[in-house]
């Protein structure tokens, strides 16, 4: 059995500052939750036209939260249709999509995979055992 080493594993709440740092995250939650929605309502406003999504503040993760409103509206959520829309944003105005905090978390988790690897390299060592 192959399983990755210890230490070659980056969470994703290594992108949270300290102060800002939750308990649990998946890559969405990197992003601010107001352009994670904003997405969301664009990329499905034929199944919410006329309809209030609900998301609910105590769920700590983003997607979570939309999966569990969108089957309140009984409406299957798939998280791969705002991840569309943010790269197809993206690839014409990155700049007005993604604020500043955002480019922080992703800096943040993208330099601890830096140093990972890096670590991993100077060890010649497999990353898995």
């Amino acid at each position: 059995m192959c399983r990755i080493r210890d230490d070659n594993i980056a969470f994703v709440t290594v992108g949270f500052d300290t102060a800002a740092k939750p308990a649990e995250a998946d890559m969405e939650d990197l992003f601010e939750p107001a352009v994670y929605d904003a997405l969301v309502n664009e990329s499905y406003c034929k199944e919410l036209k006329g309809k209030k999504l609900a998301l609910n503040a105590q769920i700590p993760r983003i997607v979570e939260r939309c999966e569990h409103a969108f089957q309140d509206l009984g409406i299957e959520f798939h998280k791969t249709r705002p991840a569309r829309l943010l790269l197809n944003k993206m690839a014409t105005d990155a700049a007005t999509i993604i604020p500043a905090a955002t480019v922080k978390r992703f800096e943040r988790l993208f330099t601890r995979l830096s140093r990972l690897h890096t670590a991993n390299v100077k060890r010649n060592s497999e990353p898995f055992s």
